[in-house]
């Protein structure tokens, strides 16, 4: 009874180390110096702790396709440090990348709230993360977040705000290179 005991909790342990390496626990961050953009984000602005902004990001994402707009993208702006800043003071922007063929109705969207901003090509620390779960942006979090801090120390590049794209399946994290 005891070894069934025993292989039982084995196999539990091995499929939540499966589960978690698939969530990218055990993935490899490798940073790259290259151009990001051009982007064309519509979004909202908010202030508060990081962890809601995946709830609203679903809703702007469900209003656009309420409008048939055909978003495929997701993104996040992420202005300040939350090892700096408190969590209910963290400024930042969510939405959706704006398809090309949906650009003539910025306008419309603008006089719903929604804030569209354009971003030129920047030159940038870029790491691509592997998005197969919602697991998947808390190991982002805690694995290219610091990556991308000690990089940009070594570097002396100056701190800025970080730029997370989200694809059917990546996380493409992104921070523009300041002196």
């Amino acid at each position: 009874m005891f070894k069934k005991i025993l292989i039982f909790l084995g196999v539990i342990l091995v499929i939540i180390i499966a589960f978690l390496g698939y969530s990218g626990f055990l993935s490899k961050v490798t940073i790259v110096e290259k151009e990001v953009g051009p982007y064309i984000f519509v979004g909202k602005e908010y202030i508060g702790d990081y962890k809601m902004s995946g709830i609203h990001q679903d809703s702007i994402y469900k209003d656009l396709i309420s409008k048939n707009i055909e978003v495929t993208k997701g993104f996040g702006i992420y202005r300040d440090d939350p090892e700096v800043v408190q969590p209910d003071k963290c400024r930042f922007m969510v939405g959706c990348v704006l398809p090309e063929k949906d650009t003539i109705r910025k306008g419309e969207l603008e006089r719903e709230s929604y804030i569209i901003q354009n971003m030129h090509a920047t030159k940038s620390m870029f790491v691509e993360f592997p998005f197969r779960s919602s697991l998947s942006i808390m190991a982002a979090v805690l694995k290219v977040y610091p990556a991308l801090k000690k990089y940009s120390e070594e570097h002396n590049y100056q701190p800025v705000e970080s730029l997370e794209i989200y694809t059917e399946d990546k996380i493409l994290i992104s921070m523009e290179i300041k002196k």
